[in-house]
């Protein structure tokens, strides 16, 4: 069972027998955006949805009341995302270190080009994983990943050394890792980006297929053969140290070309969820600055008032999958809590 396996939900059967008891479960993971202001350009980003306009940032005080919450209402990790690049605010490393000190395990996501040594140092001090997202294996690839020029791409693996060192010198058992997501203008740069990676002593190299943006079409709605060879011949550089992951359900759909939903209702959203830097709570990653989707307003409510109120069960209730789009956050969660609900034949016999 790898970092990215759905099947991890079955680690936390005290919040899935909750659920299936009760109808709902406190979150064991929480995403969190520190700001919706990015240094990043990537034009098919679905960070928070009207980010031009919407440049909240969290000062220290509402962070560190809304992760003391979180430890309170049992959260278990703390994912630092966005929104925007988590190093845009000031006060995220702040942040992480409070986190840390209250004993949440705690996961970053950043495209890494604001690291310095001091950052470095309390990441990796602090986190149990860092995924850069690099989405290149070169720096054209990188302009239209990224929408950045110059010397970006290389500032962004250099910066990633810089974690592999400060893991090393320390002895750190952080998971250290790089991002990329896949759709067909680039996957002639998925090797090339693996290398790199393999070069800098990073752990794993991980691929997701890019999701489209509210209102868009489907991205990686079918199969795409050039995608899934690409995969086939990076697992073949995988050594003992290092490992390149992927969703597998979703590119075992995407190379049948049945990418479809295989359940009714997103039971994953009770074990999950997003806390924007607007304070405000939605559904889910895709659904941020989306009203339809929000739970409320965490300026006005706490979180156990929000996530046990009417409000959050019409929210749950009235989800389109029209406005979800396919091989999304919680779909491989989804296929397994649905499958969990269904009447197995001849259960007693394994």
């Amino acid at each position: 069972m790898n970092q990215f396996s759905s099947e991890k939900i079955l680690q936390h059967l005290e919040s899935v027998l909750e659920w299936q008891k009760t109808g709902m479960s406190r979150p064991v993971t929480y995403e969190l955006d520190m700001t919706n202001i990015c240094n990043s350009k990537c034009p098919f980003c679905f960070g928070f949805l009207s980010r031009e306009t919407d440049t909240a940032s969290l000062k220290l005080d509402e962070v560190k009341d809304l992760i003391k919450q979180i430890k309170e209402y049992g959260g278990k990790g703390l994912t630092f995302t966005g929104g925007g690049e988590p190093l845009m605010n000031s006060f995220t490393i702040d942040a992480v270190k409070y986190a840390r000190e209250l004993g949440l395990d705690i996961g970053f996501i950043s495209n890494g080009l604001l690291l310095n040594e001091e950052k470095a140092e309390v990441l990796v001090d602090s986190c149990t994983w860092i995924r850069i997202s690099i989405d290149a294996g070169r720096q054209e690839t990188y302009k239209l990943t990224h929408g950045l020029e110059g010397t970006s791409f290389e500032n962004a693996i250099n910066n990633t050394k810089l974690l592999v060192e400060k893991k090393r010198n320390k002895g750190s058992k952080v998971t250290l890792g790089t991002g990329f997501l896949t759709f067909p203008d680039v996957s002639a740069d998925m090797t090339a980006f693996v290398q790199i990676s393999k070069d800098i002593g990073v752990d794993y190299a991980q691929f997701r297929p890019l999701l489209r943006k509210f209102g868009q079409n489907e991205i990686n709605a079918g199969p795409d053969k050039e995608i899934i060879e690409s995969i086939e011949k990076c697992k073949m550089m995988e050594t003992k140290s290092f490992k390149v992951l992927c969703s597998t359900h979703k590119y075992n759909s995407m190379s049948n070309g049945i990418v479809k939903r295989h359940y009714d209702v997103c039971h994953g959203h009770h074990f999950t969820t997003v806390i924007a830097a607007n304070r405000k709570m939605y559904l889910c990653c895709h659904m941020r600055g989306f009203e339809k989707y929000c739970i409320g307003d965490l300026s006005k409510y706490t979180l156990k008032e929000l996530w046990e109120s009417e409000r959050r069960k019409k929210v749950y209730n009235n989800i389109d999958f029209k406005d979800c789009p396919l091989l999304c956050r919680c779909d491989g969660l989804n296929t397994v809590l649905w499958k969990m609900c269904q009447e197995n034949e001849h259960k007693n016999f394994l």
